[in-house]
């Protein structure tokens, strides 16, 4: 594949692509990403925290193009792996991860099958078949159902994962992302149809999952990022519910869209737009981490997660008791986090679970729920009567 143009990119150097990708990316679907922020609310957090899903997406593009040079994969299955990691994101909502399980909540959608729905439309589609490309074939690796190529992209230690991990970092400023990249792209092969690492690999495959394990907390789970994307979502149900957005249309939304959506608004939606123009946002009031739960309570927390509605009558019963306005007190309860590998490390034609290969991923699953919290969110003004909610009570 000749190139047709060069990017320069802040962790990759240059990107060398097609006259076919550069046409792809100027789409408007694929301007759009320049809009939407990678790590949605850290920017609250982390100052630099300002990178998009526009580079990440040109960045996984790169390393899917180096990942199938080194696995030989021919150039008709190359094509196919760098538009599918180049598109991957495309049907992102605003702030990316932010907006996601509303999303799937109110369309019945992940953030996958809205991109495969963006890519079978007119202006990509229409793109792809000058090169003689199927776009259902892009949307199968997408969706995880073409085998290794689908690997490539979506995995243990695929290129999205590679890409969002360096990049994350760097503008994060936190140093806990950094991997070697080099090392991890030269070890993999392709076994039984997917993607395995090589005993010579398995270091930079530990470093990677390491990497993954120490950026939750201290990035992707960053407790003020938490409390903004409460504040954020719970804005957003009552815009749905009370007409004053239309679901079809936000995930159409940038981030900018979304913001001026807020800050117009009126009562509670437009007052938790202002405050995140002020940074004024609710403080941690309750928080226990898995160990301190009782039994009955962790029994309650999968349940409770995929009800949403009881969820939002916990918050309101517990604001009510305190004489507090509805919206006022969020309960957070993030997903049970899990580091069950898949993949697989081979050697000497025999394949092994990396779990029995490396003593640190065993340490990482026993580690993992270390890292989870339950937590309680109010404003500033209610935080002393919060603070004294017993709040297991209305979890059992």
């Amino acid at each position: 594949m000749r190139p047709a143009k060069i990017i320069r990119d802040s962790i990759h150097g240059d990107v060398f692509l097609t006259e076919t990708e550069v046409k792809i990316i100027d789409t408007p679907e694929f301007q759009r990403l320049r809009r939407i922020k990678q790590l949605g609310m850290s920017y609250l957090v982390y100052p630099g925290a300002n990178h998009t899903r526009f580079e990440h997406s040109i960045g996984a593009l790169h390393l899917a193009g180096r990942l199938c040079n080194k696995l030989r994969i021919s150039n008709e299955e190359t094509k196919l792996v760098r538009f599918a990691a180049l598109l991957h994101d495309i049907g992102h909502g605003p702030l990316s991860h932010t907006s996601e399980e509303l999303l799937e909540r109110y369309l019945g959608q992940s953030h996958e099958e809205i991109t495969t729905k963006i890519i079978k439309n007119q202006n990509i589609s229409y793109l792809l078949e000058i090169e003689d490309i199927n776009p259902k074939e892009i949307c199968k690796i997408i969706k995880g159902e073409r085998g290794y190529l689908s690997k490539i992209i979506s995995s243990d230690f695929d290129v999205d994962r590679m890409d969002f991990l360096v990049r994350d970092a760097h503008h994060t400023g936190v140093a806990y992302g950094i991997i070697d990249l080099d090392r991890l792209i030269n070890t993999l092969t392709i076994h039984k149809n997917s993607l395995a690492v090589t005993e010579r690999g398995l270091r930079a495959v530990e470093a990677l999952l390491l990497a993954r394990f120490l950026m939750t907390p201290t990035v992707y789970l960053h407790h003020t990022s938490r409390i903004a994307d409460a504040m954020f979502l719970r804005a957003i149900e009552i815009a749905i519910k009370e007409g004053m957005l239309d679901c079809n249309e936000f995930y159409r939304m940038d981030d900018y869209d979304i913001y001026n959506f807020l800050r117009k608004a009126n009562g509670y939606v437009g007052e938790i737009g202002r405050r995140f123009d002020r940074r004024e946002l609710f403080k941690k009031a309750y928080v226990k981490s898995w160990n301190e739960l009782s039994e009955d309570v962790k029994k309650s927390i999968p349940r409770l997660r995929k009800n949403i509605e009881k969820w939002r009558r916990i918050e309101d019963e517990m604001a009510r008791d305190l004489g507090i306005e509805e919206g006022y007190v969020l309960l957070d309860i993030p997903e049970i986090p899990t580091y069950k590998i898949e993949a697989v490390m081979v050697k000497d034609n025999q394949e092994y679970s990396i779990e029995e290969a490396s003593p640190i991923i065993k340490i990482l699953n026993e580690a993992q729920k270390e890292q989870w919290n339950m937590a309680v969110y109010t404003s500033k003004e209610n935080l002393d009567r919060v603070k004294n909610l017993e709040v297991e009570d209305y979890l059992e």
